[in-house]
Parts: C-alpha cells; sequence; structure tokens
C-alpha cells in the first residue's frame, strides 16, 4: 500500500472530495493555525519563522514552538510571492511551512500572490498548487499519478 500524500490546505480550502480522499487514506490533510484551526485535518505542519510578535498564536497552544527556524528555500519563496510589493509574510509562512513537513502539494484560493506563480514555485519545490474548486480535476489526475 502506498504512503497517503501530504496536502496542505490554507483556511477554507477543504471541500468534500478531499475529506472522501482523506477518509480513504489516499491522502493526509495538513494544516497550520496561522488563522484558524482546521478539525478536518490529522496532521500540523512544521511551523516556519513563528516569532513572539506572530498573531493568531496563543500561549495555551502546547504544540508550537517559538522559533525563528524556516527551511533554506524561504528567501527564495519570499522573493517569488512577494514580487510586486506584497509584503505578506504570512503566505511566505504557509508555503515555507508546507515544504517542510514534506507535503505533495498545497491547496490556497488565492490567485493574486501565489496561484499566479505556482509554476515557479513549483519547479523550485517540488510541490503542486491548486485551487480547490478551478484545479479540481488536475488534482485528481496528478494524485492518481502520485499513488500509481
Amino acid at each position: 500500500m502506498t504512503r497517503p500524500v501530504k496536502v496542505y490546505c490554507e483556511t477554507s480550502t477543504i471541500r468534500d472530495y478531499l475529506k472522501a480522499l482523506r477518509d480513504a487514506g489516499r491522502i493526509t490533510l495538513v494544516s497550520f493555525p496561522y488563522e484558524n484551526i482546521n478539525k478536518q485535518t490529522r496532521e500540523r505542519a512544521q511551523p516556519s519563522r513563528i516569532t513572539w510578535d506572530s498573531k493568531f498564536i496563543f500561549c495555551d497552544d502546547t504544540e508550537i514552538t517559538i522559533t525563528d527556524h524556516e527551511s533554506e528555500m524561504w528567501p527564495r519563496i519570499q522573493a517569488i510571492v512577494q514580487r510586486k510589493g506584497s509584503q505578506n509574510d504570512y503566505d511566505v509562512r504557509h508555503i515555507d511551512s508546507a515544504y517542510k513537513t514534506g507535503c505533495g502539494c498545497f491547496f490556497t484560493t488565492d490567485k493574486r500572490d501565489i496561484l499566479c506563480r505556482r509554476s515557479e514555485l513549483e519547479s523550485m519545490l517540488g510541490m503542486r498548487f491548486f485551487h480547490p474548486d478551478d484545479d479540481r480535476l488536475d488534482f485528481e489526475q496528478w494524485l492518481n499519478g502520485q499513488n500509481g
């Protein structure tokens, strides 16, 4: 039996078809509560560049350690995502956390800062990027190729 593919899901990207694939053991849904705790996911991403002033992180969350350890890819991810002058480190944290956790793909609805740059991110990180509605068929085809 093949291992389930780790699928990073930003807030509000989980759809019924992803839950069905999770329940069938084909994927593992991964998230990190930068914005919200997602009860549909079973695994939390390894945090990336969480500092004392990070918003949405609470002291009583014992699974999170305050650290400044991002992956070696952080500056390259940041250069791509923030190319048009965006200063949104939350997107960079999400992507870097997914990368550090070994996710095969990343679900987001962010067309402005992430999906419009997916080809650069995919070739650099070896991780696919999908919109949960627009790219469903592409994702299912990709997943079938991963699981043989």
